[in-house]
């Protein structure tokens, strides 16, 4: 088997593991050389190419990729491939795309309040949903980048309204009663006073559909400016759910920062020489204002010498008394909860290693290395 074989092999190995088909032009974009091939050592070309042993052209893929479905090693059926092995993960999808409208619409209401935050600087979906074919019942995962010294305040106004509305997922709901009383008796009492009426109006509108069991909100990782590498967050040796996660983010508002983020993590796209950047789906947006004055930066709050402002530790007080027994347990013993003042990751059901395994046996059937 030649390297693009196994590249498209390979590549789409990881695609069966967490049950995805993909388009051509997705796979092509995706396409995971290997780890012993550096993505910077690739030279990428627009047409095929011969020349050079490194070339990898985009008319050499689908030349290999039309070999490999005509060998009955992969299928493609309505526009999507899959191992052949694996084809009924693409009449699921199928069936799953029927969803993405409404969620991708929820989803946009959801960042749309977000980037009104004034620390906010990205906001982006996640997982299945940003792949287009996340089920029914399936949550709306957000990844959001904010100011650095601003990330506990952040979480704390982004959850807000979902929490009000019951629209957050349902082991966000049981967290203890100090956060929901801090809430109703701090916080309501100001978004009363809120001059941007329509922001409100948008919030309740964008919960009708999740406080009825769809798409429920979930801000389960916020990271800081200043913490963009976000290599440090993978598993050992090799992450192949990070790296399609990160790849497969689908943006919803960006004030620039999403280009810092993809030049810092050079390490994650190694392996991914045709990936290409993100492009948001929606600009910065207008600040929310509460009482008679903006929300202030970070820079023109008062500030404890050396420290915290006083209202992020505050709010870092209150969220962390509120926190489940699990999250206090599993805080900082590895990638997958992470508390810092710099990031705040809270996956507590991670299942990187069991699609990386899955991926691996994958792999191992079809005699190619991860």
């Amino acid at each position: 088997m030649n390297r693009i074989s196994a590249a498209i092999i390979r590549t789409l190995a990881f695609q069966a593991a967490w049950d995805y088909a993909p388009t051509g032009i997705e796979l092509a974009m995706l396409l995971d050389v290997g780890p012993n091939i550096a993505a910077d050592s690739v030279e990428t070309q627009n047409l095929a190419s011969n020349s050079k042993p490194n070339s990898l052209a985009a008319s050499d893929i689908f030349d290999e990729l039309n070999l490999l479905i005509n060998t009955g090693e992969l299928v493609e059926n309505q526009g999507r491939l899959s191992l052949s092995s694996h084809i009924d993960q693409i009449n699921c999808g199928r069936e799953n795309e029927f969803y993405f409208p409404r969620k991708l619409r929820n989803a946009r209401r959801v960042a749309k309040y977000l980037k009104r935050l004034p620390w906010v600087r990205a906001v982006c979906l996640c997982n299945t949903t940003a792949l287009g074919q996340a089920r029914d019942d399936s949550d709306l995962d957000f990844f959001v980048i904010v100011k650095s010294g601003s990330i506990w305040r952040t979480r704390f106004f982004a959850a807000l309204p979902f929490k009000l509305l019951g629209a957050r997922p349902l082991s966000s709901r049981a967290e203890s009663p100090a956060y929901s009383d801090v809430v109703e008796g701090s916080l309501v009492e100001q978004s009363r006073e809120l001059r941007d009426f329509s922001t409100a109006l948008h919030i309740r509108s964008a919960s009708v559909e999740m406080t009825r069991g769809k798409d429920p909100v979930c801000l389960s990782f916020f990271v800081a400016d200043n913490f963009l590498d976000l290599s440090t967050l993978m598993l050992p040796d090799d992450d192949p759910y990070f790296r399609y996660w990160f790849l497969s983010m689908l943006p919803l508002c960006d004030d620039g920062v999403l280009h810092e983020l993809w030049e810092a993590n050079s390490t994650i796209r190694s392996r991914h020489p045709l990936a290409k950047e993100w492009i948001a789906l929606g600009g910065h947006g207008t600040k929310l204002r509460i009482k008679n004055y903006e929300l202030r930066t970070r820079d023109e709050e008062p500030r404890i010498k050396k420290g915290k402002s006083f209202l992020e530790s505050f709010f870092e007080k209150i969220q962390r008394k509120s926190f489940p027994e699990n999250i206090k347990a599993m805080a900082n013993r590895d990638s997958r909860v992470v508390v810092s003042d710099n990031v705040l990751k809270f996956h507590v059901d991670d299942k990187r290693e069991k699609y990386r395994q899955r991926y691996y046996d994958i792999c191992k059937q079809y005699e190619i290395e991860p």
